[in-house]
C-alpha cells in the first residue's frame, strides 16, 4: 500500500475555514476524514507528495489519514504540524504527530523535530524494535501567522472508502 504524505498551510476569515483552506490545498477537502492513531502496515510505502489527487466521484468518501494540524489567529506567532515515520525493512512502522507555536521560527522548527526523534525513540524502545536516527523520516509545514487566521497541517493519507 502507498501512503501518502502531504504539507500545507492554509489561511481563511475563520479558524474553521483557515482549516478547510489548507484542506483544500492538500486535495482532501471533499472527504470525511477519519483519523487512525500510528501504525503503518507491513508492505507499505510512504510517498511524500505536494497533493492528493481526490477522483470527483468520491466527493463525501471516508478517507483514512494520520493528522497533525493546528491553527491560530495569533498574528506574529508561528505554527507548526509535523509528522514523522519509522519504518523496518518489511515496510511496517509507525507514525508520530506534533503540533507547536511559537515566537522564533528556528526555536519551533528544531522544538518540532525534536518531538519527533524523541517520541519516534520512545516508540522503539517500547516494542523493542533497534532504533537507527537516519531511518526516521518527517514532513512538517511551518507558517509565520500575519492578519488572517491560519492553519498548518501534516497528513499521512492511507485511502478512500464509499459509504456502501
Amino acid at each position: 500500500m502507498n501512503i501518502h504524505v502531504i504539507s500545507a498551510v492554509g489561511t481563511g476569515s475563520t479558524l474553521l475555514s483557515s482549516f478547510d483552506n489548507v484542506l483544500q490545498k492538500a486535495g482532501v477537502c471533499n472527504y470525511n476524514l477519519i483519523i487512525l492513531s500510528s501504525i503503518i502496515p507491513p508492505g507499505s510505502k510512504i510517498v511524500k507528495t505536494v497533493r492528493y489527487i481526490t477522483p470527483p466521484e468520491h466527493f463525501g468518501y471516508k478517507l483514512y489519514v494520520i493528522k497533525a494540524e493546528i491553527r491560530s489567529d495569533e498574528a506574529g506567532k508561528y505554527i507548526t504540524a509535523g509528522i514523522g515515520w519509522y519504518q523496518l525493512d518489511d515496510g511496517r512502522g509507525f507514525f508520530v504527530e506534533h503540533e507547536l507555536k511559537g515566537e522564533i521560527k528556528e526555536a519551533v522548527q528544531s522544538e518540532i523535530q525534536a518531538r519527533i526523534i524523541n517520541s519516534l525513540k520512545d516508540l522503539c524502545l517500547f516494542r523493542d524494535v533497534r532504533f537507527e536516527p537516519k531511518w526516521i523520516k518527517s514532513a512538517v509545514s511551518i507558517v509565520h501567522i500575519k492578519d488572517s487566521p491560519t492553519c498548518a497541517l501534516a497528513l499521512a493519507v492511507y485511502k478512500s472508502e464509499g459509504w456502501k
